[in-house]
């Protein structure tokens, strides 16, 4: 199982401790690149110049906006007397090692405070300040399209690697066809993704290689749903119980949903955990959140006559309404 940390819960978790950062901090020095994120999020509760680690050494620019005052005014950063040395976590600590050697060896005599804002149990006492203290293995919102897990997951695709279709769009015929070839997308995985589980149908399959392909993204295998038609998906409830189904046989670790209400279901069904995008939240098999419970629960009872006229009035109310569930 995968701990997780989004953005709002590490501004949360920085916020309500603020207390734990030494007062008299006059620069917040971030290890690039995901340091930047909490090094920012300290800046700005704290009012404080912020600036990464080579730009430091340097004694480069300060840069910073001018809608206020900042607490501390510094003419250059070396003029720093007390830095915050920040990363996102420490694994081994020897990132935060070598910072601080790059800038004790840069000359700089001014005192310096650690900080990772995420930490192993082992590891909290290898910072002057953490926030968060997680085991391994665990995942950040800021690099859940990049990390290892990848390769062994399964991923939604609308909503997740693409936009998800309008009502419009969704015809189950040619405007659905063109939906599948422009397509415009939205998370695209650096490393390859093990298996791409999606709701779409089967005769679709050329369309969502060829979408693929053309966005360059690299995957396993792609599962589709072996139906005629989306009336017939509908009416068997196919959509969850298919994802379910791939997630458990294919043994991936983690899967990627666009849909809160799917979510749970997949997690509950799975018995495995699901990050889902639109909230950006992991949700855990048997996690009790009684609001998405019950919007999964009307998903899957509605009849089909109750979509159709979903369908129309949604239509009616807005062509650009995105239509979940692929």
């Amino acid at each position: 199982m995968f701990g997780y940390v989004s953005f709002a819960q590490l501004a949360n978790a920085i916020r309500s401790q603020l207390y734990a950062i030494p007062a008299d901090v006059d620069l917040i020095v971030g290890i690039p690149r995901s340091g930047m994120v909490p090094a920012y999020q300290i800046g700005l509760f704290l009012n404080r110049l912020v600036c990464d680690i080579d730009n430091f050494i340097a004694d480069g620019t300060i840069g910073h906006g001018h809608t206020r005052k900042l607490a501390i005014e510094l003419t250059s950063l070396r003029q720093a007397q007390h830095i915050l040395l920040v990363d996102d976590s420490i694994a081994t600590g020897g990132s935060m090692q070598k910072a601080l050697a790059r800038i004790q060896d840069a000359g700089y005599t001014g005192r310096i405070s650690t900080c990772a804002a995420i930490v192993a149990p082992s590891h909290k006492s290898s910072v002057d300040v953490s926030f968060i203290t997680m085991p391994q293995p665990r995942l950040f919102e800021w690099n859940a399209f990049h990390h290892a897990c990848v390769e062994t997951a399964c991923f939604d695709m609308d909503g997740v690697l693409c936009v998800d279709p309008t009502a419009y769009e969704n015809d189950d015929g040619p405007r659905y066809e063109k939906f599948l070839a422009s397509a415009r997308p939205l998370f695209r995985p650096t490393l390859k993704i093990g298996h791409i589980v999606t709701a779409r149908l089967e005769k679709y399959r050329n369309l969502t290689e060829d979408w693929l392909a053309a966005n360059n993204i690299s995957y396993g295998q792609l599962h589709l749903v072996d139906l005629p038609s989306r009336a017939e998906r509908i009416r068997q409830g196919a959509h969850c119980s298919h994802k379910i189904r791939v997630y458990r046989e294919t043994g991936a670790t983690l899967f990627y949903e666009s849909e809160i209400g799917q979510a749970h279901e997949i997690a509950t069904g799975s018995g495995k955990p699901v990050l889902c995008i639109d909230a950006m939240t992991m949700v855990m098999p048997g996690a009790s959140h009684i609001a998405a419970t019950a919007k999964s629960a009307l998903w899957r009872l509605r009849s089909p006559l109750g979509r159709a006229k979903g369908w129309v009035k949604q239509h009616i109310r807005s062509s650009r309404t995105p239509v979940r569930g692929a």
